[in-house]
């Protein structure tokens, strides 16, 4: 069974965390009798963190009084992160690629690509799932942040929202499918692999589409 791990950026990479969370040494830990029991289960989950609204959804719904001159139907289109099913998704990928063999190669990303041509709804806005590669110095390290702000008016940055203009008609075994993309607002045009983008319209059909393609390039 395959180890899931957040895309890499050009080869996708897991993001770092900028806050030092690690707990304060100086505070005693329950024993293990005072622990609550762990129930584990068989999925895994995968995607998206449920986004706050969702929680005020439920909480309007279960307080009245705090849904007062709200009206809990207008979060109704936002949708939860559902927990993610192995089995369900390879059930997927192989209808995708028309075999049972979802390992990553040459021929089932020519596949994939095609899937994704025929599927892919236009216009298709989307933006980095993370930091790309060269910002990682500037923004996880101890580079300039002038030197950032120059680079960013030529380099694409996470911070950037971009069109798709196309998919080449290439793929390459380490880095997947390629798109150009048009930075929004500018005529700046760029070539980046597809398994380092996302939908920003989460309520497209597109979401699920990306998000299934960086999911099996990253972990198959």
């Amino acid at each position: 069974m395959p180890k899931f791990n957040q895309p890499k950026v050009n080869q996708p990479k897991v993001n770092k965390s900028k806050l030092d969370d690690r707990p304060d040494q100086s505070k005693s830990f329950p024993s293990q009798s005072e622990l609550p029991p762990v129930q584990l289960d068989e999925t895994i989950v995968a995607g998206r963190r449920p986004k706050p609204l969702n929680d005020i959804q439920r909480l309007l719904a279960e307080v009245p009084a705090l849904g007062s001159g709200f009206d809990p139907e207008m979060f109704a289109h936002l949708q939860e992160t559902l927990p993610f099913n192995l089995k369900q998704f390879e059930s997927k990928i192989q209808k995708v690629l028309g075999s049972k063999n979802i390992d990553v190669s040459l021929e089932n990303l020519l596949k994939y690509l095609e899937y994704i041509k025929q599927n892919i709804q236009v216009p298709c806005h989307v933006t980095a799932i993370q930091e790309f590669e060269w910002e990682e110095e500037y923004t996880m390290g101890s580079g300039s942040k002038k030197e950032y702000a120059k680079l960013k008016k030529t380099q694409p940055s996470y911070t950037d929202s971009f069109t798709i203009n196309r998919l080449e008609d290439f793929v390459v075994q380490e880095e997947g499918i390629f798109v150009e993309v048009q930075r929004v607002g500018e005529r700046q045009k760029f070539m980046l692999p597809l398994s380092e983008l996302e939908s920003v319209d989460v309520i497209s059909p597109n979401t699920q589409l990306l998000d299934d393609y960086a999911l099996w390039f990253v972990n198959y």
